[in-house]
């Protein structure tokens, strides 16, 4: 069990859509617009980053990019955390993960000029 963030972008491709599921599991799949975090403990930094999808009554909300990056600096700090307290993690995989967190919000950036709307992040808990 654990808890699933999906972007989801307008004219998203079926291959892509399919990539962000055959992702399941995985914690580095960000720049496929994929995040994935484990019911192991606090701090979940998918829960900081998409704040407006766990607010909201169907779990999913749009999310304007500018405030994505905003919060990325503490979403990597909330990342490092998790990654040292609850999975003794080295530096190499600490950095995979944040760089996951880096891509998918470089993603949405990328999505959101292309399309000129804020992709819709789905959370799945």
């Amino acid at each position: 069990m654990g808890i699933d963030i999906y972007a989801k972008w307008q004219g998203q491709k079926k291959r892509e859509w399919q990539a962000q599921s055959d992702a399941w599991l995985s914690a580095t799949d960000g720049s496929i617009g994929y995040l994935r975090e484990a019911y192991h403990g606090e701090p979940y930094a998918t829960e900081f980053l998409c704040a407006e999808a766990f607010a909201s009554k169907k779990a999913i909300a749009p999310i304007r990019a500018v405030t994505l990056r905003e919060r990325l600096p503490k979403t990597l700090e909330l990342v490092e955390e998790r990654e040292r307290t609850l999975y003794q993690s080295g530096e190499l995989e600490i950095e995979k993960v944040k760089q996951s967190f880096r891509d998918f919000v470089a993603l949405c950036e990328q999505k959101e000029k292309e399309t000129g709307k804020p992709v819709m992040i789905v959370a799945s808990y």
